[in-house]
C-alpha cells in the first residue's frame, strides 16, 4: 500500500478579512433586495404610461408598430437613465450619514441601528415609504387633492399598511416581505408620478408639438414631417410646409397624426413620401415666442383664404 503525501496546509483567512467580505456581500445583498423591485414596480407603471401616450392619439403601441422587445428595450434603457440620475444622490447621502457617524463616533450608527431594531418604528419607516404609491394613485387616477387626498392616505398607511408591517416584523422571512413590498410600493409611486408627466408631454404634442424631456427619455419619437402622395403633391396644397407627426410604421403604412385636425390616420408607404423630416421641432412664434397650436399655419391659410 502506498501512501500519498498531505496536501500543505492552507493558512486559514484572517477575521478582518472573513469580517471585510462579510460587510460587502452584505451591502451588495441590501442594494439588491432594495433596488430590484423599484425597478420592478417602475417598470410596470412606465409601460401602462407608454400606452396611455399613445391613447392620447387613439391608437396603441402595437398598432404604432412597437411589438414587446421594442418596448422593453426602451423602458430598460430608461432605468439605466434614471439609475444614472439618481446613483450620485444615494452617494451623496452616503457619505453625508458617513461623515456624520464618524463625526459622533459611532454614536449615530448605534442609534440608528437601535431604531430598526423597533418593530413599532421600522413598520412606521416602510409605511411612509410606501405610501408615496397610494399618494400619486389618488392624486392621478382619483383625481383627489387637498384635505381629501390627505385623509385617504393617512387611512391606507394607519390600517393598510402600519399594522400588517408591523406584524410581518415577527419573523425573519416577514422582514424580508416587507422590504420587497416596501421596495415595489415606492418603485409604482414613482412611476405613476412619471406617467402624469409622460401623460401631459403627449397632450402637449398633441395640442402644439412640444413635447418634454421624459417623453424622449422613454423612447416616444416626436418625428414630424412633411407629407405628399405618391407623385410628391403635398396633402395640404395650400400650405406645403405643413408637418405631421409620425407615430410609426406598422403592416406597410405609416400612422401620422394632423394636429390641424386633431386626427390620427394611416397611409400606404408606397404612396405617400416623407419630406423635411425633423426631430422635437420648435411650434413656437419666431417673432413673440408664443407656443401656437401646431396646426396653426393651416389655420391661418385658411383665415386668409376666407
Amino acid at each position: 500500500m502506498t501512501y500519498q503525501p498531505l496536501p500543505p496546509e492552507q493558512p486559514a483567512p484572517e477575521p478582518e478579512q472573513e469580517s471585510a467580505k462579510g460587510n460587502v456581500l452584505e451591502v451588495f445583498e441590501k442594494i439588491g433586495s432594495v433596488a430590484v423591485p423599484i425597478a420592478v414596480g417602475m417598470y410596470a407603471m412606465l409601460y401602462l404610461g407608454l400606452t396611455q401616450v399613445y391613447m392620447v392619439f387613439g391608437i396603441t403601441p402595437e398598432q404604432a408598430g412597437l411589438d414587446q422587445a421594442t418596448i422593453f428595450g426602451r423602458l430598460i434603457g430608461t432605468l439605466i437613465q434614471l439609475f444614472l440620475m439618481a446613483l450620485p444622490g444615494v452617494g451623496l447621502l452616503v457619505a453625508l450619514g458617513w461623515l456624520l457617524n464618524l463625526a459622533t463616533r459611532d454614536s449615530a450608527g448605534r442609534l440608528v441601528h437601535r431604531l430598526r431594531e423597533q418593530p413599532w418604528i421600522a413598520a412606521t419607516v416602510g409605511a411612509l415609504i410606501s405610501v408615496v404609491a397610494y399618494w400619486a394613485f389618488f392624486g392621478m387616477l382619483w383625481d383627489l387633492s387637498g384635505g381629501t387626498l390627505l385623509v385617504a392616505v393617512a387611512l391606507v398607511a394607519i390600517f393598510g399598511l402600519l399594522v400588517p408591517f408591523r406584524l410581518m416584523r415577527r419573523r425573519k422571512t416577514g422582514r424580508a416581505g416587507m422590504k420587497v413590498l416596501t421596495g415595489a410600493l415606492f418603485g409604482i409611486g414613482l412611476g405613476l408620478m412619471l406617467v402624469a408627466q409622460m401623460i401631459q408631454g403627449a397632450v402637449d404634442i398633441a395640442d402644439n408639438g412640444n413635447g418634454n424631456a421624459l417623453l424622449q427619455t422613454v423612447g416616444f419619437q416626436n418625428q414630424w414631417a412633411t407629407v405628399g402622395d405618391g407623385d410628391g403633391k403635398p396633402l395640404h396644397k395650400d400650405n406645403p410646409e405643413e408637418r405631421f407627426l409620425l407615430l410609426g410604421e406598422k403592416e406597410g403604412a405609416y400612422v401620422l397624426y394632423d394636429c390641424g385636425k386633431q386626427e390620427t390616420f394611416r397611409r400606404s408607404v408606397e404612396g405617400t413620401t416623407l419630406g423635411m423630416i425633423e426631430f422635437d421641432p420648435d411650434f413656437s412664434d419666431p417673432e413673440t415666442g408664443e407656443v401656437k397650436a401646431c396646426g396653426y399655419a393651416l389655420e391661418d391659410a385658411e383665415t386668409q383664404e376666407q
